[in-house]
């Protein structure tokens, strides 16, 4: 067989392996995609079953081989800032809730611009997405944001205390909760910060000091510590309860007793980024744009909504919500209405209450 015919035959195949990319393959696609299927993915993700799904069907789809890693933003971070000081650049992609990457692994120079990495046409098109101004989740435009959804992380247990009524804010001051309120530490970005960043945005840095010191919740690190202490009646209240925590417990029929509090509604963002000196940079290209494609966001969607009651949706427009989860799409015609905290936008709110909880906490 001539070389040329070689060429031809080996181009074919990738393309084969890529189905519905086809009309969209170029030679520098080929050839990237060639190449990942030499090296390994080095893959970071937070603790949630859908995640490993989509990576198994990713490597089913596209050949490339996956090392993942399974850890918490805030355990991950240090890792690999330590490794990175030492000159050591083990990482590829990062796929998380964002707030990390952009509050504080990007302007550390954690990761490096995120653009170069997109290739398909329709990933790069910005038309194809539901809103251009929420695509990165910082300025410097190092953090791409997939997908947003209105969530909660401000939870109530309520057979403890059930004669407060939570009806406003303004009863989160009530002296019979004192003592029944937990909080996650809330001195970096995490889903502590996340819940009291909307209750700083409404009721002012006044009223979320007040609250801190009189009611003096009980600060717990770990985040699965906190989930249980609610769940089994150790508190009324927790400032930055798991959203996964509360479907799965709800999912195996139980969490009868325990409600979101829907006046303090954030919006969560879910995306990548690709680490500073990334070993494996074709790999991290083709998971990046498979992915971020049409058809790597119908996968995300579907398996999403398989272990998570929340969530299911994309920032594509040829991608739907999953149905049970319409109502997590947030309005992107009215964007001021939320916190976003896990982007840019969110940055004021986010920085305030971790100062706020430093100094009234003393962390």
């Amino acid at each position: 067989m001539s070389p040329i015919k070689q060429r031809v035959l080996g181009a074919l195949a990738i393309l084969l392996a890529f189905p519905t990319f086809a009309h969209a393959q170029s030679d520098d696609w080929a050839a990237t995609v060639a190449k990942a299927k030499t090296q390994t993915l080095v893959l970071v993700y937070s603790d949630n079953k859908a995640f490993d799904t989509i990576v198994e069907e990713f490597t089913k789809q596209t050949g490339v081989k996956v090392e993942s890693t399974v850890s918490r933003p805030t355990v991950i971070l240090p890792r690999v800032k330590n490794e990175q000081t030492n000159g050591q650049y083990l990482w590829d992609v990062w796929w998380s809730i964002t707030a990390n990457m952009v509050n504080v692994a990007a302007p550390a120079g954690m990761l490096q611009p995120f653009e170069p990495f997109l290739i398909l046409p329709e990933v790069k098109d910005v038309n194809q997405w539901r809103h251009k101004d929420y695509l990165y989740g910082d300025p410097t435009r190092f953090v791409f944001t997939y997908s947003h959804e209105v969530s909660f992380s401000l939870y109530r247990n309520n057979d403890v205390v059930p004669e407060v009524k939570l009806d406003n804010l303004d009863a989160l001051l009530d002296p019979r909760l004192k003592g029944k309120i937990i909080a996650r530490d809330a001195s970096q970005p995490n889903s502590g910060a996340f819940a009291l960043a909307p209750l700083y945005k409404a009721k002012g840095g006044d009223f979320v000091r007040k609250f801190l010191k009189d009611q003096d919740p009980k600060v717990l690190e770990n985040p699965q510590q906190l989930d249980n202490t609610l769940m089994r009646g150790g508190a009324a209240i927790a400032f930055g309860m798991q959203n996964t925590s509360y479907a799965t417990c709800l999912q195996d029929g139980g969490c009868k007793n325990i409600t979101p509090l829907s006046q303090l509604a954030i919006t969560l963002s879910r995306g990548l980024s690709v680490f500073k000196n990334a070993p494996h940079p074709e790999a991290a290209k083709v998971f990046v744009n498979w992915l971020l494609s049409k058809d790597g966001q119908t996968v995300a969607v579907r398996e999403w909504a398989k272990y998570n009651l929340t969530g299911a949706v994309s920032m594509r427009k040829d991608v739907e919500p999953h149905p049970d989860h319409k109502a997590d799409q947030p309005d992107f015609g009215k964007p001021e209405q939320y916190v976003w905290v896990s982007t840019d936008d969110g940055a004021k709110e986010i920085d305030a209450v971790v100062k706020i909880f430093k100094d009234a906490t003393g962390r």
